[in-house]
């Protein structure tokens, strides 16, 4: 089935990774006003291509990901795209990178895993239908599932958690009520071992994951 949906981020990626202090501009790419360097970009053509830190940094822009009237970082997904591997919709979506080389470095999700966290404030823009899905944020593990996806659906988002290692089991949470069109900001974090979830400023969830999701690796995605 045909779909698409467009996600505008006012900032992504914590607003210390807004590089002009003064604001964004709707006459900078994505890669002049934040920090992408240790982010790739996949696109949602035939061949679901990548776009390397570099590019991001030089200026790339494109109708799947660009800077709108407002300045905002905006993601453009058509239903008729191409999928990475593993993955039934397409993404114009951001993925971390903790090493640029190495897409195997991430980090784990234990008591001596440190402190990750990605955030930012976002606006659900035209959508083909009222009820389209959009996930905005990820954990996921290397060659594994996702720990937790954060998911726009008809003025709600969602965190769907897994419960166990399998990752064939989750949970589904209401995190927050938003209308289309209207400002909103989520973080999600990991600190030594327990994820933690917010949404407008506020935390709606502690779930303690290491005991189950220590074994792999992880790293963020963000995007539509």
């Amino acid at each position: 089935m045909m779909h698409s949906s467009l996600l505008l981020v006012v900032i992504i990626l914590g607003s210390n990774n807004v590089k002009d202090v003064n604001g964004l501009s709707s006459s900078k790419s994505p890669g002049d006003q934040f920090r992408l360097n240790n982010w790739k970009l996949t696109l949602p053509d035939s061949s679901a291509s990548e776009i390397s830190p570099d590019d991001l940094e030089d200026d790339y822009e494109s109708s799947y990901f660009y800077t709108a009237s407002d300045g905002s970082m905006t993601f453009y997904v058509p239903g008729s795209g191409g999928t990475t591997d593993n993955a039934k919709y397409p993404r114009s979506e951001l993925r971390q990178l903790c090493n640029d080389d190495n897409d195997r470095y991430n980090w784990k999700a234990s008591s001596s895993g440190g402190y990750h966290y990605v955030d930012g404030k976002y606006k659900i823009g035209k959508l083909d239908s009222s009820s389209r899905k959009v996930v905005i944020q990820q954990i996921h593990a290397y060659d594994a599932p996702p720990l937790v996806k954060i998911q726009y659906q008809s003025g709600k988002v969602y965190a769907l958690v897994k419960t166990d290692s399998s990752g064939n089991n989750e949970d589904k949470f209401t995190i927050g009520e938003v209308d289309q069109y209207t400002q909103f900001s989520l973080k999600t974090v990991m600190s030594s071992g327990y994820l933690k979830l917010y949404f407008n400023g506020s935390q709606k969830k502690s779930i303690k994951v290491r005991d189950y999701w220590s074994g792999y690796t992880n790293y963020f995605k963000a995007g539509n």
